[in-house]
């Protein structure tokens, strides 16, 4: 099975390029780091160990800009599955080639892009999709054979929280593309926990001091139930950082909760 194509940094002398292509329409920036590298595992697109999203996304635009399709050969089979509809008959999918992400695939790819110890993540804490049931806290360990985290609330760092892989999702970079309109869940002003929010004003993009990567240093939200005593909703300024997609596009597969028992102190 075909596997990521790493570049070792101490023996190549290529430098990948950030410059998304300009021929490229759909925009890959827009996904989350786990299907991007589902799509770099998929076609074996070599990428640094250590790129970040952005990174990643150009690769693959410029992988998608050089792939060759036969037109006819996909028009044909567009109308033959139209046909079989059609008539009633059930079209029968190509077989297998052994290239479709398997269950362990996929379980590596979440591994590669899990977050780190120390690292700030939006936690899920309860077992509702409430407003507010995300938070901010820190990873302290991940354990790739469970695929689970133990987190601390950065409010209250007295205890472990064992949490599975799809109730934690790493902070933003700036360089996600969040538009003008889009859903989103963010952290509230003064507060570290995230609620539901559109972003209201269009993102300005702008160059980091020595990068060619441009970002979005900081993002104007209309945050869910936050209507004033004359019944408007203010814009609030978010730093990009605390502005996440909302679950259900952060995460492209659905799976069921993983065994959340209780950490052991390594002390007990």
């Amino acid at each position: 099975a075909p596997t990521t194509q790493i570049m070792n940094p101490s023996t190549s002398s290529t430098k990948p390029s950030r410059s998304y292509p300009r021929g490229v329409a759909l925009d890959f920036r827009k996904l989350a780091g786990m299907a991007l590298l589902g799509y770099i595992d998929h076609h074996n697109v070599t990428v640094r160990p250590d790129a970040p999203p952005s990174e990643l996304a150009v690769a693959v635009a410029r992988h998608f800009e050089s792939m060759e399709v036969d037109e006819e050969e996909a028009i044909q089979g567009f109308l033959t599955m139209l046909s079989a509809n059609e008539n009633g008959t059930v079209a029968i999918p190509p077989p297998y080639d052994g290239l479709t992400p398997t269950a362990s695939k996929r379980r590596r790819t979440r591994s590669k892009m899990a977050a780190r110890p120390g690292e700030q993540v939006a936690a899920k804490v309860t077992r509702t999709d409430e407003n507010g049931s995300w938070i901010l806290a820190s990873v302290q360990s991940f354990y790739g054979d469970t695929e689970t985290y133990d987190v601390q609330d950065e409010d209250d760092t007295s205890k472990l929280i064992r949490l599975p892989w799809n109730h934690v999702m790493r902070l933003s970079t700036g360089t996600e593309g969040f538009e003008k309109g889009a859903d989103v869940m963010a952290i509230f002003p003064e507060t570290t926990s995230f609620y539901r929010a559109i972003v209201s004003k269009k993102p300005v993009w702008e160059l980091a001091s020595g990068s060619a990567t441009p970002i979005v240093k900081e993002l104007v939200l209309k945050f869910e139930d936050d209507e004033g005593s004359n019944g408007r909703t203010p814009h609030r300024r978010v730093p990009s950082r605390y502005v996440i997609p909302v679950p259900s596009v952060y995460f492209d597969e659905d799976e069921d909760d993983i065994d959340l028992t209780s950490p052991v102190s390594p002390n007990a």
